[in-house]
């Protein structure tokens, strides 16, 4: 599929592209494989509770809480506490270490 992204990438938004059922059948189930890796890898996410994720950061509460709203780290609620995906931690701590 990415050989065919790549030749179309270049062409108007009103180009008509002809090609054949089997091309699109093919280029669909690719589709299809890669949503269900997405939701799969979504699914089996760590989630880290605020107290961890304050002591792994050393950063305060109000400082999670103005990232929160910002949307730069996003929590969420399990169980009524404040959890933060493993990922987005790492990716925090990725550009910290820069």
């Amino acid at each position: 599929m990415m050989k065919y992204k790549n030749e179309l990438s270049g062409l108007l938004p009103d180009t008509v592209v002809i090609t054949s059922v089997e091309v699109l059948k093919s280029a669909f189930r690719q589709w299809v494989a890669e949503q269900m890796e997405e939701r799969t890898a979504k699914e089996k996410e760590v989630m880290l509770d605020e107290a961890y994720v304050l002591k792994r950061l050393g950063k305060s509460r109000a400082t999670l809480w103005r990232w929160n709203t910002s949307g730069y780290l996003p929590c969420c609620k399990v169980g009524g506490k404040n959890c933060y995906r493993q990922s987005d931690i790492e990716r925090i701590e990725k550009g910290m270490n820069m």
